[in-house]
């Protein structure tokens, strides 16, 4: 891989000018912050908007009280990601406490797919439901709105993402990407939507430590589904790692699935929590059920059954998604050599749940736009062909499927990613890959060149504890607000320079004076060099807390012999 020196912006030199430490302004530099003004307030900025500004929250709020007064039916319907299950999970416990009859549905996401679909309607209305609220979906749910309408429902719709020409015409709509909203914040998640409603709900009952205690939830949903760590959403996440860290917290689920909370950062609910509460739904029927009902579980010892189970279905989807990139990987290279820039298999094996995450595995290890499909029953019982696509800087993915929607069913997404389902006709699979690779013919083929970015070189002696302690101040990183990458050389230990851990053991851990370098899936890379006693170094500093002892490490993202 090639390595190459990031850019060093104007705005960087501009806040070490203002009196900002190099580290503290790369990172202001890195997230897109432009003066010392927004600066302040990404480095200590506490403040969460007044829902009430939000447009139609309180014609959606009425709606609400009024069902909750009648005591009806509540249903709340989700989807089934971690966005969507804590947004499920934030609506139910806040009117559950207020004292409404609430219940949830979520979406299968094998048979049924995202979004509230007529028959789930169907079923919650002959339970008795007269209030419907989605939350994570529904903005472009105009024809289900219409008939949860036409059977004599409410529906309060809240969602996050992009509407389409026709709004929903539901008793209630919010969705702050609609034209003329007055939330001064757009970019708040499912979970970050649903709980600012809960908050405005909760303050008029006078429960404010309550509202306040469900902002784990809004984080976890809004790292989950990679929203930018700017604004409020840094806000809902700065607060609720405070939080999560004091011995106030009190959520069991949570506590089962990282037993030590003390030093949780947004990584972590990044990389460990929120890959667990998708991983049922990805494998099982009905699956994101059993992540919703942890979240729900107010008794430790249920809820340490009920993590033991998400866990181990997550170490199974694991397993299964090496094996089924595994049985693409030699397809995915033959078209690479053929002279494909966008990567359209069909992975016959693989369940539909696991889709994207082959599709950004391909483009994570390739460099290069991919879309996998998989084979999936629709509701009518008929195998249909559903993908899920990941792109790259310099190809709109959404653009490129657009022009070859003709030999699709459906498709929506973004720039870089997108859903996407066709017959299960492998002649037209091969005319849409044909197709969507001659969108692809203008792409420089440099960008297919795995490159590696670093920002900053470092020596040993830099690495004080007080650079590892502003890191941690500078938390939390994420989506919009990378790490600092830095370079470094540095001499191994001669007593013990090297571990492989895992249970493959395929992970590596380097030693050297006063620091430790760990290395995901770099021990046959290490071990094939020589076991080389000097290194150059590319990777991000974070702190590693073990048996109560404080450890300066290093994330690797490659190295070499020195």
């Amino acid at each position: 891989m090639l390595w190459k020196q990031s850019e060093t912006k104007k705005d960087c030199a501009a806040f070490i000018a203002a009196g900002y430490s190099k580290l503290t302004a790369l990172t202001l530099s890195k997230a897109g912050i432009k003066t010392v003004q927004e600066a302040e307030e990404f480095l200590h900025g506490d403040e969460l908007h007044d829902p009430a500004q939000i447009r139609n929250i309180q014609k959606a709020t009425d709606i609400i009280w009024r069902h909750i007064y009648r005591e009806s039916r509540i249903c709340i319907f989700g989807d089934y990601d971690t966005d969507g299950i804590t947004s499920s999970a934030i609506m139910f416990l806040a009117l559950r406490k207020l004292g409404a009859r609430v219940y949830v549905r979520l979406p299968d996401r094998i048979e049924e797919g995202y979004g509230i679909s007529q028959k789930a309607i169907e079923e919650q209305m002959e339970l008795g439901t007269n209030l419907f609220i989605t939350v994570d979906n529904g903005v472009r749910a105009v024809a289900e709105t219409a008939f949860v309408k036409g059977n004599g429902c409410d529906i309060v719709i809240l969602d996050h993402h992009q509407p389409g020409d026709v709004l929903p015409k539901a008793d209630a709509l919010i969705d702050l990407h609609i034209p003329r909203e007055t939330y001064p914040y757009v970019e708040l998640t499912g979970a970050g939507l649903a709980w600012k409603v809960a908050h405005f709900m909760l303050e008029q009952a006078g429960e404010h430590d309550y509202a306040m205690a469900l902002v784990d939830l809004a984080a976890i949903g809004t790292i989950g589904d990679v929203a930018p760590l700017i604004g409020e959403n840094r806000v809902i996440v700065k607060r609720a790692l405070r939080l999560m860290r004091s011995s106030m917290y009190e959520r069991p689920g949570i506590a089962a699935l990282m037993p030590d909370l003390q030093h949780i950062t947004a990584e972590d609910i990044a990389f460990r929590i929120s890959p667990c509460l998708n991983a049922p739904g990805r494998l099982e029927e009905r699956g994101a059920e059993l992540s919703l009902l942890l979240l729900l579980e107010d008794r430790p010892q249920t809820a340490m059954r009920l993590a033991q189970n998400i866990t181990a279905t997550n170490e199974r989807r694991k397993i299964l998604q090496a094996e089924c990139f595994c049985s693409i990987q030699e397809e995915v290279e033959q078209r690479i050599q053929n002279g494909e820039k966008v990567i359209v298999v069909c992975a016959e094996n693989a369940p539909s749940g696991i889709a994207g995450l082959l599709a950004g595995t391909i483009r994570e290890r390739y460099n290069r736009p991919a879309i996998v499909f998989t084979p999936k029953k629709n509701i009518e019982g008929e195998v249909i062909w559903t993908g899920s696509a990941r792109s790259v800087e310099g190809f709109h993915m959404l653009d490129g499927i657009t022009c070859c929607k003709d030999y699709l069913k459906a498709f929506g997404g973004h720039k870089l990613a997108a859903g996407l389902s066709m017959e299960a006709d492998t002649e037209k699979l091969e005319l849409f890959r044909s197709a969507i690779n001659r969108q692809a013919t203008e792409m420089d083929e440099s960008i297919f060149e795995p490159a590696l970015y670093w920002d900053m070189e470092i020596s040993t002696d830099e690495l004080t504890a007080e650079l590892f302690a502003e890191m941690e101040a500078l938390e939390p990183f994420g989506a919009g607000v990378p790490k600092p990458v830095f370079r470094l050389l540095t001499q191994l230990n001669t007593d013990k320079a090297y571990d492989l851990l895992g249970a493959n053991r395929n992970h590596l851990k380097l030693y050297a004076k006063g620091f430790s370098m760990i290395g995901f899936s770099m021990a046959e890379k290490y071990l094939s060099s020589d076991l080389p006693e000097q290194i150059e170094a590319v990777g991000s500093l974070s702190m590693n807390y073990y048996r109560g002892q404080a450890y300066k490490q290093i994330s690797l993202l490659d190295f070499k012999a020195a």
